[in-house]
């Protein structure tokens, strides 16, 4: 391959030359052209000019003739352009028809000729000679295929070489399944040498086909030979497996062979599932486990490692199929290890997830954004999961509370785009859990601390500090690379909506809740109560908005004062008699003045304190323009 790029390089290089040549040469005969045109004196000039014209044919022959010459040489770009492409691809075609396809075609029926030929030979030939004449034409191939490579081109000599490995692991094969020449000891022996020579014919031609040969070879003969693994114990299968992934894939990182990886990894799912389908008993649980691990580590570290040690992002290829290879994991994983901690299954996935989280950390500070997204996307995956198997829904509505609040105040510290948005569609799934718990029963007999409690305290506590320190990153920065993923300002507002419904769902639930268990459920002072709580809720709110100068909070804190206000007219005002029918009016009347007085003492304006960009006004603005001539009178 490499000498066809070289080869073609070079036409497309000798035509460009060409090219230029011709126009080189045009060039040249012009300028000739004009240095041999005749010059008249300026009288001669004037005499001419009276005369009348003179024809065309007479004034310049020189110059008219070397304008034909010009024309005649100048050749035409595109002709020059499309004819050499033309060219080129109609050769491309006929070298790729003529050569590769050839060669894989004549491969192909060569294998199966070998494969006949070991059918027929099973009457014609004692069981020696079939076997030593079909490992005589493996080699044979193999040979030819070396001997080739000086004068022919790479993918030829692969082809052959591989071929040739092929007919080999055919002959083993037939040796042992087909004509039972040999033992098991023998035939996995044999698989093995195969597999090892192949690797190393790879490596001494760079050559990733026969690479890929040579594993997949490797990978199969655990199929075809069918060792322990199925009524004895799999330890050989496993230990088998584990050093073929760990050789195939130290190869693959020291030549860069990615498709060499690609093949480890289809192969080795391919052949753990055919494992599990029909060979898996309980009893190989925590021995499966434990040798599915180590290879999922080998090729974590396959893919992580080496770019880690080169200080270089991890590609996105490598990315893709170290995603492939964890969504296989961690369901197997989990279900191997449900079977040996029946009380804790989701102790195994929280423990991947932590893993996950620190190693993500580490790439990060090694500046692989795209790993480190990667493995928090699996970290927090798997946190979810293990929540959400191993708690009861009180305790899941407790903990992804708290971890969607982490996640969003660390997205907002580091500006990471990716933690943000998990952030934000954990945020979902929290408050759809706490909805949930919300609508089952209470079955603990605490006021406050009870399922509903814990789950709103958590919830209301996540909210809060990520209200806070949302609210401090917008002022500090009105445009964020953050507001491409979900915009903070609805982020803002759907949560500051989240802590005050909360918060009005709390004070009502427990207190109600408090005078039933003491037997006076549905008591006028409950509900007295509960008005008074959300009158003061509503007054804190909007205290709050008018100090800090926020008008998104001084609205929240009238509409909690409205909602109280409809509730008792609507609902209060049916069934309160006296005294506490005076004691609901007059307290929220009084606040609502208060209020009054509030907006007119302090108006609705907002009054900011300066932000990261309105610090220093741009030049041109008042604050750089020259002082007045006269002061400004108080």
């Amino acid at each position: 391959m490499a000498r066809e790029e070289v080869r073609q390089e070079l036409e497309t290089i000798k035509a460009q030359l060409r090219q230029l040549y011709a126009r080189v040469q045009a060039l040249e005969q012009q300028l000739a052209a004009e240095r041999q045109r005749p010059t008249e004196p300026p009288a001669q000039m004037e005499a001419s000019s009276q005369r009348g014209a003179v024809p065309s044919s007479e004034v310049q022959p020189t110059s008219l003739g070397a304008s034909l010459r010009v024309r005649a040489v100048v050749p035409t770009p595109e002709a020059e352009l499309v004819q050499p492409v033309l060219e080129e691809e109609a050769a491309s075609f006929e070298r790729t028809l003529g050569g590769k396809v050839a060669l894989y075609t004549g491969v192909t029926l060569l294998f199966l000729a070998a494969a006949f030929f070991l059918s027929w030979a099973w009457a014609k030939l004692p069981p020696v000679g079939r076997l030593a004449l079909s490992y005589l034409g493996g080699f044979a191939l193999i040979g030819i295929g070396g001997l080739a490579r000086h004068r022919s081109e790479g993918w030829f000599v692969d082809g052959l070489m591989g071929a040739g490995l092929a007919v080999l692991y055919l002959s083993t094969w037939a040796g042992w399944e087909r004509y039972a020449l040999m033992g098991f000891a023998q035939a996995f022996a044999s698989a093995a040498f195969i597999t090892v020579f192949g690797v190393i014919s790879a490596v001494w031609r760079n050559s990733q086909t026969l690479a890929v040969v040579a594993t997949v070879g490797g990978f199969s003969a655990p199929v075809w030979l069918r060792g322990e693994g199925g009524g004895g114990s799999p330890l050989n299968f496993f230990s088998y497996l584990t050093v073929l992934n760990a050789g195939m894939l130290s190869v693959a990182v020291w030549r860069k062979w990615e498709g060499q990886k690609a093949t480890c990894l289809a192969a080795t799912i391919a052949i753990l599932g055919g494992w599990m389908v029909a060979s898996y008993q309980p009893k190989f649980a925590a021995l499966a486990l434990g040798f599915i691990t180590l290879n999922y580590v080998v090729f974590g570290l396959a893919y992580l490692l080496p770019n880690a040690l080169r200080r270089q992002p991890t590609k996105e290829l490598e990315l893709v199929q170290f995603a492939v290879a964890s969504l296989g994991y961690l369901p197997t994983s989990y279900a191997l290890a449900r079977q040996g901690l029946p009380a804790d299954p989701g102790v195994w996935l929280a423990g991947a997830g932590v893993a996950y989280v620190l190693v993500s950390g580490l790439k990060y500070r090694l500046r692989d954004a795209p790993a480190a997204a990667t493995l928090l996307t699996l970290g927090v995956a798997s946190l979810v999961a293990a929540v959400a198997i191993e708690f009861q829904r009180p305790v899941q509505a407790v903990l992804f509370s708290l971890i969607t609040a982490g996640l969003l105040i660390t997205s907002l510290r580091y500006q990471t785009k990716s933690l943000y948005g998990y952030g934000v569609v954990l945020a979902l799934v929290a408050a759809v859990v706490v909805m949930v718990v919300l609508f089952e029963p209470i079955r603990m007999p605490r006021v406050v601390l009870n399922e509903h409690g814990i789950a709103l305290l958590a919830w209301l506590l996540g909210l809060g500090a990520t209200q806070a320190v949302l609210y401090r990153d917008m002022r500090l920065q009105r445009v964020s690379p953050l507001d491409g993923v979900f915009p903070r300002e609805v982020l803002a507002a759907t949560g500051a909506l989240g802590v005050v419904f909360g918060a009005l769902w709390f004070s009502t639930e427990q207190t109600l809740y408090a005078f039933e268990l003491v037997g006076r459920k549905g008591a006028p002072a409950a509900h007295l109560l509960v008005s008074l709580e959300w009158t003061l809720l509503g007054a804190a709110l909007l205290i709050s908005g008018v100090r800090v100068a926020i008008r998104a909070l001084r609205l929240m804190g009238l509409g909690t004062l409205a909602l109280t206000v409809g509730k008792l007219f609507l609902y209060d005002l049916s069934f309160l008699e006296m005294p506490y029918r005076v004691f609901s009016f007059a307290g929220l009347g009084l606040t609502l003045i208060g209020v009054a007085w509030l907006y007119s003492r302090y108006g609705g304006a907002d009054t900011h304190a300066p932000t990261a960009q309105s610090a220093t006004p741009p030049t041109g603005s008042p604050a750089h323009a020259a002082p007045p001539s006269a002061p400004t009178p108080r």
